[in-house]
């Protein structure tokens, strides 16, 4: 059996679901395993301190390159092992078709640009949802511990900074997770249930919860739901790509134009906007997917139904 026409195994979905969490738990590991070491033996400390040297603003780069290559590592070698074991080329398994015209690039960008401003009103609508004091205490820890991690992160003092958090922490996991997600996970629910509205669905859901926000649930939600829209509508991975790397890049960009005035940089991470704003989002989103549909010569999604 030849790899660059067959897969290696053909193993039915339900197989392959456990092949993939099987994986994932054990890539996981490796993955904090191997980049924790190497961070270690680059600044030549015990691995018990490497929490708090992450966390520290003066190793932002550091804390971009062990994120980097931990999401390598964690998911990219779950879609590598789900693609091989699938029936068919291994790279049309995880979704490597080129994109069909220049129309679609377009209109993922338009779609990028509609989904902030539908994530924006999301974090709103969050926020009015009533919640215990405990769980909110949670949420809250959650949430402030992120943002301590994502500003230590994302220390950029020039261009050259700029472009390194751009490769470390937009490109690479918009790349790596969207091999996760949508080539490999939503493949596998599709081909188990036969509806890829419900693979996006649960994929979806997946994608937000690994984040561990409460805030931003929702708001991960809807990206992870046009996210898989992409992909099904389009059926290449690069289209999805594109679209987490502009969110990515854009809270990058945001975060170094505000890098002077930490007032600033807190309501870069804390603006939202209002709910009706999210309604305009959704009108323009479902516009979008309509012309992005027709545009594409595939049409499995809406005989799925």
């Amino acid at each position: 059996m030849e790899t660059n026409q067959r897969s290696l195994l053909n193993m039915t979905p339900p197989m392959r679901f456990a092949l993939f969490l099987g994986v994932t738990g054990i890539s996981l590991i490796l993955g904090a395993l191997i980049s924790f070491s190497l961070v270690a033996a680059m600044l030549h400390i015990g691995i018990n301190d490497i929490q708090k040297i992450i966390l520290d603003p003066a190793y932002a780069t550091t804390a971009q390159f062990a994120n980097a290559l931990a999401s390598i590592i964690a998911f990219g070698l779950p879609s590598i092992a789900v693609a091989f074991v699938t029936q068919g080329n291994w790279k049309q398994n995880m979704g490597f078709f080129p994109v069909k015209t220049f129309h679609q690039v377009g209109l993922v960008l338009l779609l990028a640009l509609a989904g902030l401003v539908l994530s924006g009103a999301l974090g709103t609508l969050t926020e009015k949802i009533p919640i215990g004091a405990s769980f909110k205490n949670w949420a809250d820890g959650l949430e402030a511990q992120y943002k301590k991690a994502l500003v230590s992160m994302t220390q950029m003092h020039s261009m050259l900074d700029v472009l390194y958090a751009l490769l470390a922490v937009a490109i690479i996991p918009a790349i790596v997770e969207e091999l996760y997600f949508r080539g490999a996970l939503q493949k596998i629910v599709s081909d188990w249930t036969g509806k890829p509205i419900v693979a996006i669905l649960i994929t979806a859901l997946f994608f937000s919860a690994i984040h561990f926000s409460y805030y931003g649930f929702l708001s991960r939600m809807a990206l992870g739901i046009l996210l898989g829209f992409i992909y099904e509508f389009t059926k290449t991975i690069w289209l999805p790509i594109l679209l987490h790397f502009m969110n990515n890049g854009i809270a990058i960009v945001t975060l170094y134009v505000v890098r002077n005035d930490p007032a600033r940089v807190e309501k870069a991470m804390d603006e939202n906007l209002p709910v009706y704003w999210g309604l305009i989002a959704l009108v323009t989103i479902y516009l979008l997917f309509v012309k992005l549909q027709k545009n594409s010569k595939h049409a499995g999604l809406e005989k799925s139904f």
